[in-house]
């Protein structure tokens, strides 16, 4: 029964919405990143530097951005977030003129984490086997063969196993939300990383991100189980939640209802973060990248209330509220100076 959602292809045409912006980056890796230019194409350059104004100020900016030495500290932080096989240079050279625009940048940002490609793609294998996945920015709810619902968050994937009398579902990555129909003799099993949590008939949500799993009640009860048995369940009620690292259980607290479940009404709510904090949670939801070139905003408090299907102009706001500026480049990039 599986079911993927079809990801945006690799060669997909991407404008940036100011003409010379666009232009400018164009060049600039034809003239940096392509290897011999010969005369025609430097005085064809030449001619469209001085055909307007914005010309020549559209590439000094993104030349600038090019050369500073943070550009290739923040590339570097891509490989952590990267879903896709970097663009090798050699086949974009290889690109017809007119589409090398469109995909330039993004072979460039990834020359400094093709070393991490390699790890990249094992990493993303067990997202292949999942029944259901949501990309970046999408919410999607899915009825289960018991008739239990399911709401997947934003870049999601989850397997399910309802073979027999099983009841279960595996989260690969993501975070999801359950409305598990009650069956007195069938338990419903949802297994993360670190833990499965057992249920008859409640509402709760398992977010699997970075090293832990994250066990959030809504509504009835349920029990996490580690996969340590020698670590002790935890029984958790309603407005608690749980937290399974590698080798334990956290204390269990309460949630914010408004602030940890918002994405089930599309909304993120970021409460007196650091930036770097709240440029992570926002960016779940934005498909691209965020490089950020002054490294001292990302100390700096923030808080918001954004709509999550509009991440770009969330991580826009968030900057501004730090004290940035934002550059929108193509191939999906966001860089905040």
């Amino acid at each position: 029964m599986r079911e993927n959602t079809a990801g945006q292809e690799l060669n997909e045409a991407y404008r940036h919405p100011d003409r010379a912006m666009d232009e400018a980056l164009d060049w600039l890796v034809r003239l940096e990143a392509g290897g011999f230019v010969d005369r025609g194409a430097r005085a064809e350059f030449d001619v469209w530097l001085d055909a307007e104004p914005s010309h020549r100020a559209a590439f000094e900016e993104i030349k600038t951005l090019w050369a500073s030495p943070e550009t290739l500290v923040a590339a570097q932080e891509l490989d952590i977030h990267l879903r896709g096989l970097p663009v090798p240079l050699d086949a974009a050279r290889k690109m017809p003129r007119h589409r090398i625009g469109s995909q330039a940048w993004a072979a460039a940002a990834c020359l400094a984490v093709v070393i991490g490609a390699t790890y990249l793609a094992l990493q993303s294998m067990p997202r292949m086997l999942a029944d259901y996945t949501t990309d970046a920015g999408e919410r999607r709810e899915i009825t289960l063969p018991d008739g239990s619902r399911m709401i997947l968050n934003t870049d999601s994937a989850v397997y399910l196993d309802f073979a027999g009398s099983k009841r279960g579902v595996r989260l690969i990555e993501g975070e999801v939300w359950f409305d598990v129909v009650h069956d007195a003799t069938r338990q419903f099993h949802v297994a993360g990383h670190y833990s499965d949590v057992q249920v008859k008939g409640t509402a709760f949500v398992v977010k699997v991100q970075g090293d832990a799993d994250t066990v959030l009640l809504q509504r009835g009860a349920v029990d996490a189980v580690h996969e340590q048995k020698s670590i002790s369940l935890v029984h958790l009620v309603p407005g608690e939640m749980v937290v399974a690292s590698s080798d334990a259980m956290s204390p269990v607290e309460k949630f914010d209802d408004e602030r940890d479940l918002g994405w089930l009404q599309g909304r993120v709510v970021i409460d007196a973060k650091p930036l770097g904090d709240a440029l992570a949670e926002v960016g779940r939801y934005f498909d691209g990248r965020v490089m950020v070139l002054n490294r001292s905003l990302l100390d700096v408090t923030v808080s918001g209330d954004y709509r999550t299907d509009r991440a770009q102009a969330a991580i826009a706001g968030l900057a501004a509220a730090a004290g940035g500026k934002t550059t929108v480049l193509p191939g999906g990039y966001i860089i905040i100076r």
